[in-house]
């Protein structure tokens, strides 16, 4: 443990502003679309990030058993879990395969013409204040006009793509500096397949980003490039014992929104070195060992040949193995 306490990776500390009032704007005519889109993720815009104890928990991670290791019990987040969060199904749908598009692919996607003025875009990215500023605003369109090969009126659909590349790539999958990665063209090019298309679901592809960015910085790497939002909440709701009757009236709806009211009554540490005891002196009697709110009927703990699932990530393939925490499916 005292080698990990030199570790301090960076992550999403706060929401852009810009990120925000993007949203605020397009939620007031197209909502229901984003809802259908990006599930409850949008609501991670308004939680605010805890590092403390994102630093603090990576002291207890196990990057080989790929679980949180405590006292006497491990834990480990689960696609259960994580789809019951962003209200997005896993079930009956297909894995997402991501793609590294060529820049003018990328472009194209959201009806712009080639720009090679763009070098990031053949390194596999493109600033978050390049896409705002080109589709943040309900006069985007007008100012860079000539970068478009679009209508206004297909800019409109354009613009809630670009919105929700934007999400995904400074919460859900960041990377340093602003980056967003391209990849997130395909993926949210899956997300909105037609009616009568293959329904993709992008639960496992979280879920694996979460568990490598654990792996990799207990390694050394300084940025977590997954969803500190989304390991937050999971792990507070798991470190707060309570009735069940505060699930069952406070976990319907979107569970994002209503997690502080469900956690009212958790006094939480403050700071890191709070943090760090807390975890040091947790027990398994004092956990939340399965989410009430969460029904688990089809549970997946294992593949169809191997005690372990291979989870398609936006970077490679992850080991996943709930069998090491049947507990939160609430079995012994």
């Amino acid at each position: 443990m005292d080698a990990l306490n030199s570790l301090n990776p960076q992550m999403v500390v706060e929401v852009n502003y810009k990120l925000r009032n993007w949203w605020i704007d397009l939620k007031r005519n197209r909502e229901r679309e984003i809802r259908q889109l990006l599930g409850a993720l949008t609501y991670l815009i308004i939680v605010i990030p805890n590092p403390h104890l994102i630093r603090a928990l990576l002291e207890f991670w196990d990057p080989v058993r790929m679980v949180f290791k405590f006292v006497d019990f491990d834990l480990a987040p689960t696609i259960e879990e994580i789809s019951g969060f962003i209200d997005l199904p896993y079930h009956e749908c297909e894995m997402m395969i991501p793609y590294k598009p060529l820049s003018r692919e990328f472009l194209k996607s959201l009806g712009m013409k080639s720009n090679p003025t763009l070098p990031s875009l053949d390194l596999g990215w493109v600033h978050f204040d390049f896409l705002y500023s080109r589709f943040g605003q309900k006069d985007s369109y007008h100012s860079f006009r000539d970068e478009f090969e679009c209508s206004v009126e297909e800019w409109e659909t354009y613009r809630l793509n670009a919105f929700a590349i934007a999400l995904l790539g400074s919460l859900v999958f960041p990377k340093i500096r602003g980056r967003i990665d391209t990849s997130l063209g395909y993926v949210v090019r899956d997300l909105a397949q037609r009616e009568d298309e293959p329904r993709k679901t992008i639960v496992p592809m979280i879920l694996a980003k979460i568990m490598r960015s654990l792996s990799v910085c207990v390694n050394g790497r300084m940025f977590f490039e997954g969803c500190n939002l989304l390991l937050q909440l999971w792990a507070i709701e798991h470190f707060y014992l309570r009735s069940d009757a505060v699930d069952i009236f406070l976990g319907y709806g979107n569970k994002i929104d209503n997690h502080p009211r469900r956690m009212v009554a958790f006094t939480a540490p403050i700071g890191f070195v709070e943090w760090q005891i807390f975890l040091i002196e947790l027990e398994s009697c004092r956990i939340q060992w399965k989410l009430h709110w969460l029904t688990t009927p089809n549970a997946i703990v294992r593949g169809d040949d191997r005690y372990f699932i291979e989870l398609i990530g936006l970077k490679g393939v992850q080991p996943y193995v709930p069998l090491r925490v049947l507990c939160q499916f609430g079995q012994t």
